[in-house]
């Protein structure tokens, strides 16, 4: 069925309007945390529910515990740690959809499907749910281990400036990579003014309050170059949790909608200061940041315990950061990782680690890079293993793991032959777009490439037990949104 705009809209009470472009879900929400959430809810009603309700089986299928055993082990681990903003704008995306579907959520429904990478990658404990499904524990007689984690890391991202782009203004361009079951509601683009606190845009997942896609753009003045984009790629081989802070999500977006700074020192509003003030760790990443303001470009490392910042003005010599899902910083990558694959091009992190930054100096040193050819290095095929081009895998800036036989796959615990996994999006920003808080949208492959459930699985029955989660991904045009300059 059509996605019917006017009627969606229709719902709102708050002055939040929502259409669909090209695959892309896009709402313009205002007001209170209250006024945004309540708009989110009844105009993504149907939405919100048919993912809660995937999650539902999905935690079962994928993590073996039951849906109910997943809602308190989130409520555990952060009752009393979440901001009060956030928990009023849950409430209320849950009473939106409650008013329009006559369902029962609560705030710990959305809780879950907002905090799911960070929870389900990080801070869930497949011991502690052992016990509590175990009968040998029960009788006194389990001896039990603690689980093996395998974090999962996702993306690739590029910002550069000064001489390297066609307008000595920065560029940024980001792709999604992830388990194809936990992406099919990452189609949205919201922009969102608040009471309190920046206007801002933002590529977001269906009832969440967060990006989790993490690509902003951010209003922080009144003219045209007060902005300040920012998105981030995951470190690989992360290894530590802190059960007592806060979680990411909630961080990142109180840190994009009030910082006052990106990295001041003394200043507690700053990006860097909102970000490590009850750090968890439970989603650590290597942010980039680009500040339209004085057209510089700023890395901030995240680990745990363990963090670095590194500014570059638009005058450096090579004015670009580029994120591969490896650490970088000395003490993060010794010390708060394992096995992070930075070393070995045969994986995702090696390979992209060679090829991103080669892509940015071959466009950037000609002064090329700009929108349209951001879209070439974010859509890139060629394997730096084989030294060839391809039609994508997972080694490739716009990866295909559902394309790679993995016979080069030199450790057992990472992704298997044709997992259903890769880039599902493209997204860019450049000064124009900044100026409006636009964003150049791709959903679907970075490189356009058309993805179908049925025929993937009918080639690949291993993942059969997934098709309760996978959504088809038919190809879609590079799309600047929203539409109508805001």
């Amino acid at each position: 069925m059509a996605f019917d705009s006017q009627k969606r809209t229709e719902r709102a009470k708050n002055g939040g309007s929502c259409g669909y472009k090209n695959g892309w879900y896009v709402m313009d929400l205002k007001g209170s945390n209250a006024q945004i959430g309540y708009d989110h809810g009844v105009m993504l009603a149907e939405e919100i529910r048919d993912y809660i309700e995937e999650v539902h089986k999905y935690v079962w299928v994928c993590m073996g515990i039951d849906y109910q055993y997943a809602r308190e082990d989130v409520k555990r681990l952060s009752d009393g740690k979440i901001s009060a903003e956030m928990v009023e704008e849950m409430n209320a995306i849950a009473t939106g959809v409650n008013n329009i579907l006559q369902t029962s959520y609560d705030i710990w429904d959305l809780v879950l499907i907002n905090w799911m990478e960070g929870w389900s990658g990080y801070a869930f404990d497949a011991a502690l749910a052992y016990q509590h499904y175990s009968q040998l524990v029960e009788n006194g007689s389990a001896h039990l281990t603690p689980p093996v984690r395998a974090h999962r890391d996702h993306c690739s991202a590029f910002v550069a400036t000064g001489r390297y782009t066609t307008d000595g203004k920065p560029v940024m361009y980001h792709n999604s990579f992830n388990v194809f079951e936990t992406s099919g509601y990452a189609n949205v683009i919201a922009t969102i003014t608040p009471e309190k606190g920046h206007r801002f845009t933002m590529q977001t997942q269906i009832g969440y309050v967060h990006s989790m896609a993490d690509f902003y753009i951010v209003e922080t003045g009144k003219g045209p170059q007060d902005r300040v984009a920012i998105t981030e790629t995951t470190i690989g081989g992360f290894n530590r949790y802190n059960k007592d802070g806060i979680p990411e999500f909630d961080r990142i977006r109180r840190a994009v909608q009030h910082f006052t700074s990106i990295n001041d020192e003394g200043d507690a509003a700053s990006f860097v200061s909102i970000m490590r003030t009850g750090e968890s760790g439970d989603y650590a990443n290597t942010w980039l940041i680009a500040d339209y303001r004085d057209n510089s470009i700023w890395e901030f490392e995240e680990g745990l315990e363990f963090y670095n910042v590194t500014h570059k003005p638009s005058n450096d010599e090579k004015p670009y950061f580029f994120g591969a899902n490896y650490p970088k910083h000395p003490q993060i990558r010794n010390l708060e990782c394992s096995n992070d694959g930075g070393d070995d091009i045969r994986r995702h992190q090696g390979a992209r680690r060679v090829r991103l930054p080669h892509l940015v100096e071959e466009y950037g040193n000609k002064g090329d890079i700009n929108l349209k050819t951001g879209e070439a290095i974010i859509a890139d095929h060629y394997d730096v293993y084989d030294e060839s081009e391809t039609d994508g895998n997972s080694r490739t800036v716009c990866s295909h793991y559902n394309l790679d036989k993995r016979e080069y796959m030199s450790d057992p615990s990472r992704p298997k032959p044709y997992q259903p996994r890769g880039a599902i999006d493209g997204m860019g920003v450049d000064s124009n777009l900044a100026a409006d808080l636009r964003l150049n949208a791709r959903w679907g492959s970075s490189c356009g490439a058309a993805w179908f459930a049925g025929e993937f699985l009918e080639k690949h029955p291993q993942f059969d037990h997934l098709r309760p989660f996978l959504h088809d991904r038919p190809s879609q045009p590079w799309t600047v949104l929203p539409e109508v300059k805001k």
